[in-house]
C-alpha cells in the first residue's frame, strides 16, 4: 500500500484534489485507479518514505472492540447478499455503510480498494484482524478456492454466533456466584463499619461487661473503621495486581487456571465452556478442509486457558508422530471419555467434523442447563458461609445484652 496525491477533473467539470492509500507502487497503476468512472487525471504522484509516515501517523485512529454478534450479522449480510447476485465490492460496501461507524466503514472501504487492486478477498481481510478473525479468514480463503465464498461466509457467522453464546454462558455462570459473594463481603464491611460500633457504643455506656466474642467483634470493628480507606485501596491494589499479573505473567496465568480446574462449582464452568470451544473451533476447521496439524495449532492459539493450551500442544505432538487423533486426546488425561469415543467413532468412519459437531452441541446444552441451575447449586453454599458468619456477628452483639438482662432480672 503505498500513498499517493492527487489532482481530478470529475465528469462533472468539478476538480477533486487529496491524498489516497492504494495497493500499488507505480503511479500509471495509481492513475489507472483514479481514472475509473470518466475521471481525467491532472496531476498523480507517490509521496515519499518520511512524506508516507507522517500521513500514516496523522491519519492513525483507535478502533473500537468490534464484537462477535456485530461480526456475524456483517458477514452474515455479505453472505445474503453474495447469493443475491451482487458482486463482492458491492456487498462489502454496502454491509459497511449500515454499521453506523465511520472508522469500520474505512477500514472497508481500504479493503474494497486493495480488491479492486487485484488483491484477493482473505488477503485484504487478513489485514483487519478485529473484524475478520484467524478461523474466518480460513473460512473466506477456502471459500475462494472452492466457488463457495457465500456459504463459507454464512458458517463463519453461524460459528461466532455459536461462540459467543458459549462465552456469554460462562461469564453469565461465573457472575453470579461473583456477585454473592462480593455482596456478602461489601455486608459485613458495613456491618462492623457502621452497625457494629454503635451497638457496642450503647454497651459500653451502660457499664456492661463485654463477652470475649463481643471484645473480638470490637477490635474488628474498630481495625475497620481507623483503616477504612486502607483497606478499600488495598482490596482495589490486590484486585488490579491479581488481574494484570494473570494477564501479562504466564506462570501466574498457568497457575491462578490449575486452580480454578481443581476448584468444585468453577472446575465445572470452566470445563463446560472449554470443551464446547475446543469441538466448536476443531468442527469448524476440519469442515473447512484445514489439516490436523495447522487445525491444532490454531486451537491452541485461540484458547485462553492455559493448561487445555498446554494439553493441545501435547496431542498436536502426539499427530506430529504419526498417533490417531483419538490416541492422541486420550494420552494427555484431560479430556473426558465420553469426548474421545466420539472422535474415535468419527475417525474411524470419516465423519469427524458432524461428531465434533455434536459434542460442542452437547456442551453448549450442559453449558445453558448449568447458567440455569447455578443459583440452586450455590444457594446452600450461601447460606451456610452467610449463615455462619452472621450468627457469629449476632452471638458476639446479644451476648451482652443477655448479660444485661440477667442482671436486671436479679435485681
Amino acid at each position: 500500500m503505498s500513498y499517493f496525491r492527487y489532482k481530478l477533473m470529475e465528469p462533472t467539470g468539478r476538480i477533486s484534489s487529496g491524498v489516497i492509500n492504494l495497493p500499488y507502487k507505480d503511479v500509471l497503476s495509481a492513475v489507472t485507479h483514479l481514472e475509473r468512472g470518466e475521471n481525467t487525471s491532472i496531476y498523480v504522484k507517490k509521496l515519499g518514505v518520511v512524506a508516507s509516515f507522517l500521513f500514516r501517523l496523522v491519519s492513525m485512529r483507535l478502533r473500537r472492540r468490534v464484537s462477535r454478534s456485530f461480526q456475524a450479522e456483517f458477514l452474515s449480510n455479505i453472505s445474503m447478499m453474495l447469493r443475491s447476485g451482487m458482486t463482492l465490492t458491492t456487498a462489502l460496501e454496502e454491509g459497511a455503510s449500515t454499521s453506523e461507524r465511520p472508522d469500520f466503514e474505512s477500514d472497508i472501504t481500504d479493503m474494497i480498494t486493495a480488491i479492486q487492486g487485484g488483491a484477493a478477498f482473505s488477503e485484504a481481510a487478513d489485514k483487519y484482524r478485529y473484524i475478520f478473525p484467524k478461523t474466518v479468514i480460513y473460512l473466506i480463503r477456502m471459500g475462494e478456492e472452492t466457488g463457495r465464498l457465500d456459504e463459507m461466509l454464512q458458517d463463519a457467522s453461524d460459528h461466532l454466533k455459536r461462540i459467543q453464546n458459549i462465552i456469554s454462558d460462562t461469564k453469565q455462570a461465573l457472575l453470579y456466584p461473583s456477585f454473592v459473594f462480593i455482596a456478602m463481603g461489601g455486608g459485613v464491611i458495613f456491618w462492623f463499619y457502621y452497625v457494629v460500633p454503635k451497638i457496642l457504643s450503647l454497651f459500653k455506656e451502660m457499664d456492661v461487661t463485654l463477652p470475649s466474642l463481643t471484645i473480638f467483634l470490637l477490635r474488628i470493628s474498630e481495625f475497620i473503621q481507623n483503616h477504612f480507606l486502607s483497606i478499600v485501596l488495598g482490596l482495589a491494589l490486590a484486585v488490579f495486581i491479581v488481574v494484570t499479573a494473570y494477564k501479562g505473567n504466564r506462570k501466574v496465568k498457568r497457575t491462578t487456571d490449575a486452580l480454578l480446574l481443581k476448584l468444585p462449582l468453577s472446575s465445572t464452568i470452566i470445563s463446560a465452556s472449554t470443551m464446547a470451544f475446543i469441538t466448536e473451533y476443531f468442527s469448524l476447521l476440519m469442515k473447512a478442509g484445514i489439516d490436523i496439524l495447522q487445525s491444532m495449532t490454531i486451537l491452541k492459539e485461540s484458547i485462553k486457558n492455559e493448561i487445555y493450551r498446554e494439553k493441545l500442544g501435547e496431542v498436536r505432538d502426539g499427530l506430529a508422530r504419526g498417533e490417531g487423533i483419538a490416541d492422541s486426546f486420550r494420552g494427555v488425561l484431560i479430556f473426558p471419555l465420553f469426548v474421545i469415543r466420539m472422535i474415535n467413532v468419527g475417525e474411524l468412519s470419516g465423519t469427524l467434523p458432524e461428531q465434533l459437531a455434536h459434542i460442542a452441541e452437547d456442551y453448549r446444552n450442559k453449558l445453558s442447563v448449568l447458567v440455569a441451575t447455578i443459583g440452586k447449586m450455590i444457594e446452600p453454599i450461601v447460606l451456610v458461609v452467610a449463615g455462619a458468619m452472621f450468627a457469629i456477628i449476632i452471638a458476639g452483639l446479644f451476648l451482652p445484652i443477655y448479660d444485661l438482662v440477667s442482671r436486671v432480672g436479679g435485681r
